[in-house]
């Protein structure tokens, strides 16, 4: 089933040095630190420790076939002990499908695939631990990033809207019109094309700083209440340019609405979506109505983490179905 639904294919051609091989951390060396560095992803990590594991416990006299089923991992040329024949030099292709599963395959000198492995796009999976750990690290995750540099947009692919702003086109959206990735823009007195951040237009105001196209943003804080599993809760604060450069590192597509307006500020729903890990974090943050002039503004967010890709869409029911208001 795997090979019948790709649509996306990314295909690296690359590798260079040693054998396969086990290093301290118990796990097989497929993949070179050059690919690694200049091709990141979340497969290489994975696959080096998983099948090492895999084949450890086949040699042992171990049963894996149950393993591999629940794991949904199929192995479409080859066996797991394939991946002892694998150095770092041989070609190897990595297809995503569909934005549901992986695979990885790999050719000898000759063209012929000695081993092709195909595994679901599952965060708990590819992280190696379970939906509870994963969201109590969140917190220690979002405290190692720091650094935040927002990045520029050239004009050309900018549109004006409506209301006369210019607006990033093309742009995306998430089940909801509304609910997207636009950022927005003006003309300088100077004639730059510069991002919207004007007391006067919150709302496109808002979308540029969550974004991350706003400058300057050191002072400002998110205060989180992050939902846990088992109907636990914790609170914790980190800096916007934390948040920001999280997103930034873990590659997230952030999906950005206001829900409401409100005497206070505005209330906005985020979505960061992993398309590499198969994960969305949902925020629903109050904007107090004094963001743009008071840079030491406290944002407050409420924040379910790790939603698999999958169940985003009945969660969303509720976004759609809720009638949008100005207070």
């Amino acid at each position: 089933m795997y090979k019948e639904i790709y649509h996306k294919t990314i295909i690296i051609m690359l590798g260079l040095f040693a054998s396969v091989q086990t290093s301290q951390a118990q796990r097989y060396s497929l993949f070179s630190p050059e690919v690694k560095t200049e091709f990141p992803s979340v497969v290489y990590d994975f696959l080096e420790t998983y099948l090492y594991e895999i084949d450890s416990l086949q040699r042992k006299g171990k049963d894996v076939a149950q393993r591999l089923h629940d794991d949904k991992v199929m192995f479409l040329t080859g066996s797991v002990a394939s991946a002892r024949k694998i150095t770092t030099t041989m070609p190897f292709e990595v297809k995503r499908a569909d934005n549901k599963f992986y695979e990885v395959s790999w050719v000898d000198s000759v063209g012929n695939t000695i081993f092709d492995v195909a595994f679901p796009m599952q965060y708990e999976l590819l992280l190696g631990k379970p939906k509870a750990e994963i969201e109590k690290d969140f917190k220690a995750e979002l405290s190692k990033a720091w650094s935040y540099m927002p990045s520029g947009i050239g004009c050309e692919n900018l549109t004006k809207t409506d209301d006369g702003c210019l607006m990033t086109n093309p742009s995306a959206n998430y089940y909801v019109e509304s609910l997207n990735t636009a950022t927005y823009y003006v003309i300088s007195e100077c004639g730059d094309t510069i991002p919207t951040f004007d007391d006067k237009d919150k709302w496109h105001s808002a979308a540029n700083l969550f974004h991350g196209f706003i400058d300057h943003i050191s002072d400002y804080t998110l205060y989180v209440e992050q939902n846990l599993y088992g109907f636990k809760k914790a609170q914790y604060t980190v800096t916007l340019e934390q948040w920001l450069a999280y997103c930034l590192a873990m590659k997230l597509k952030t999906y950005f609405a206001i829900e409401e307006e409100r005497e206070d500020g505005l209330k906005a729903l985020l979505i960061a979506q992993s398309p590499d890990l198969g994960f969305n974090h949902m925020l629903s943050i109050i904007i107090p109505d004094n963001f743009v002039t008071n840079r030491k503004a406290v944002f407050k967010a409420t924040l379910n983490a790790y939603i698999p890709t999958q169940n985003v869409k009945d969660l969303y029911q509720k976004y759609v179905e809720k009638p949008k208001k100005r207070i």
